[in-house]
């Protein structure tokens, strides 16, 4: 990304290149999608109209997938509604072009928008592509609203389109989501018996999740087997939706078990995803000692522990009541002297103050533990210096208000009474 954020920036710049046809303002503006970049998406589509040129239809396809994917779906469908009143770009919007809109309204589930875009495509009478089907039937499954798929189906059947692997797929999915799980089995089933689909590793992994969602162990060990049977090979994400499954079926050493035989017999280096449910099969199981030791562990693997990682321990500390083991893995996750010993300096080349993973530990987690370490009782200054100390790690953003919250607390058990609560 650096190279080509250094070319965007010299295009800017008097040594830029002259664009001669829309379809080059169409990459360039792509370009500034994938560098979440909407200033430079707006500067260069509105360079292109200023000059009069008439963009393709690939063009505009690129300005709405920049502006969706980058959080403003609302203004890509503006813009397609200007195109629309256009009489020179109204032919040029296209089913892909509604396609990404959509795309962008479910996943910030405005599901209302999704289908009032599917009935404005249907009033413009353009033809749905299998791709916009798929976007829709991705909004049932992300709005809980499978009652509207089979009418889909049909839609899809009406218009000559057949089901692809991403359309079985998002369905079982979908039913997966709502613990139908005897109606995932039975699509599960037609993809067999299709000579054109069969499941893939994303089919038997998203059936697997299913499962463990509901902690129904047999029958994603089941899945497993068949998966297996099929030539399937597991991968790191079947790994994690294991641990999961086991860990929720009240079997966390299948968790351990699982990973340990699949990832030795498929050759599979355990990721961080991994690691993160496995330490949650510790903490779950108030295990935090093994759970400390998948921290070196995984750190001698050269996997860097991420947010999750730190949020799980320093959670399953404060509930097995670890006080100082909770602080110092604070400590540890900031780069702040006083870590814990389970913790080891990055590898990244970086300095021990810079932390693991710094801001990406939530401040609601840094004050929720905090708060946990008073309630505790054990220390009741621990917490405020601590809370002194991580004012000072550069871009952590801490509550103001959390200070007064502490020392009232603190205040409060060091008179005897119980810690305050309401907040």
């Amino acid at each position: 990304f650096d190279l080509l954020s250094q070319q965007l920036e010299r295009q800017r710049g008097p040594d830029r290149v002259h664009i001669r046809s829309s379809h080059t303002y169409g990459s360039i503006i792509r370009a500034y999608g994938v560098l979440q970049d909407l200033r430079g998406v707006w500067d260069t589509w509105r360079e292109m109209r200023t000059r009069h040129m008439i963009p393709t239809s690939i063009a505009i396809g690129c300005m709405t997938e920049a502006l969706a994917s980058n959080g403003d779906p609302e203004s890509a469908h503006d813009l397609i509604k200007e195109l629309l009143a256009e009489p020179d770009t109204r032919p040029l919007v296209n089913s892909v072009i509604y396609c990404s809109v959509l795309k962008g309204f479910s996943h910030k589930r405005h599901f209302d928008r999704v289908w009032c875009l599917h009935k404005e495509m249907q009033t413009e009478k353009l033809t749905v592509s299998l791709a916009a089907y798929n976007a829709l039937i991705d909004a049932c499954t992300r709005s809980n609203d499978m009652a509207r798929v089979p009418q889909l189906v049909k839609d899809m059947a009406a218009d000559g389109l057949e089901p692809n692997i991403v359309t079985y797929s998002t369905i079982i999915k979908g039913y997966c989501l709502e613990n139908r799980l005897d109606k995932a089995m039975e699509l599960l089933h037609d993809m067999k018996q299709s000579s054109r689909y069969r499941p893939d590793e994303i089919t038997y992994n998203t059936l697997i999740d299913g499962c463990a969602r509901y902690g129904h162990y047999d029958r994603g060990m089941a899945v497993l087997a068949e998966m297996q049977e099929m030539g399937v090979r597991p991968s790191n994400f079947t790994l994690s939706v294991l641990a999961k499954l086991a860990t929720r079926s009240r079997r966390p050493e299948r968790a351990f078990e699982l990973c340990e035989d699949l990832s030795k017999r498929y050759g599979i280096r355990l990721n961080v995803q991994v690691y993160n449910n496995l330490v949650h099969a510790c903490t779950a199981n108030q295990d935090l000692q093994r759970g400390l030791k998948l921290l070196e562990q995984m750190q001698r693997e050269g996997v860097r522990p991420d947010g999750r990682t730190f949020t799980l321990l320093l959670r399953g500390s404060l509930a097995s009541g670890e006080v100082t083991d909770t602080a110092a893995l604070l400590r540890a996750a900031f780069g702040l002297p006083g870590g814990h010993p389970a913790v080891g300096k990055p590898r990244n080349g970086s300095n021990a103050r810079s932390g693991w993973n710094n801001i990406k530990l939530c401040p609601d987690v840094v004050a929720e533990v905090l708060e946990g370490l008073v309630a505790q009782r054990r220390d009741p200054h621990l917490a405020v210096q601590l809370l002194r100390d991580l004012r000072t790690v550069p871009g952590l953003r801490i509550d103001p208000r959390l200070h007064l919250r502490l020392t009232a607390s603190t205040a409060s058990t060091a008179a005897g009474s119980e810690p305050l609560k309401a907040w």
